[in-house]
């Protein structure tokens, strides 16, 4: 009866122990794995930063050659879609999580983007209310699916200047 009991215990101390591993294996990879994807995320960060600065430097060679205006605003917009893209990243590597409201943001101004390169009149007629039926099917995501939330939007994005204004102050003394 003791040895039963005593090889019980010492099955239930390894099989701990084998749980107490398997568990810490998971961690460490899961470390690890986080750490290579947090590098190239800012890899990518980077190369953005890098293609925003190409885009505005051959849109200002551009603009001395000749001026063709839906270019220049396609390649505006492009930048806007940069800007956004590394709002993304970013959100992604403080927060470790995906901001679909950024997500979307960006495929409206994609979809404009591309409509404006290619001219509204150019565009058939099917087209042209398939993309409008998208475009504000997406709208209509943003401003009422719950995507961006007041107390999240107000968290992640923090003014860099938080004084308050004078007047204020003495308005509440009063």
């Amino acid at each position: 009866m003791m040895d039963r009991r005593h090889t019980a215990e010492g099955n239930e101390r390894e099989n701990k122990k084998e749980i107490e591993y398997y568990f810490w294996i998971h961690a460490a990879f899961r470390k690890y794995v986080e750490v290579i994807l947090d590098l190239i995320l800012m890899g990518l960060v980077i190369v953005t930063f890098v293609l925003i600065g190409k885009t505005i430097y051959l849109l200002g060679i551009s603009l001395y050659e000749t001026t063709n205006i839906s270019f220049v605003i396609s390649e505006i917009m492009f930048i806007f879609i940069l800007i956004e893209t590394v709002r993304l990243l970013v959100i992604y590597l403080e927060f470790h999580r995906v901001a679909i409201d950024t997500m979307v943001e960006i495929a409206i101004v994609s979809i404009l983007r591309e409509m404006i390169l290619k001219g509204v009149l150019h565009v058939e007629p099917i087209v042209l209310a398939s993309v409008s039926f998208f475009l504000i099917v997406l709208g209509l995501l943003l401003r009422f699916g719950g995507l961006r939330l007041e107390k999240e939007m107000f968290s992640i994005y923090r003014p860099f200047i938080t004084r308050p204004y004078k007047n204020a102050e003495t308005r509440r003394q009063k």
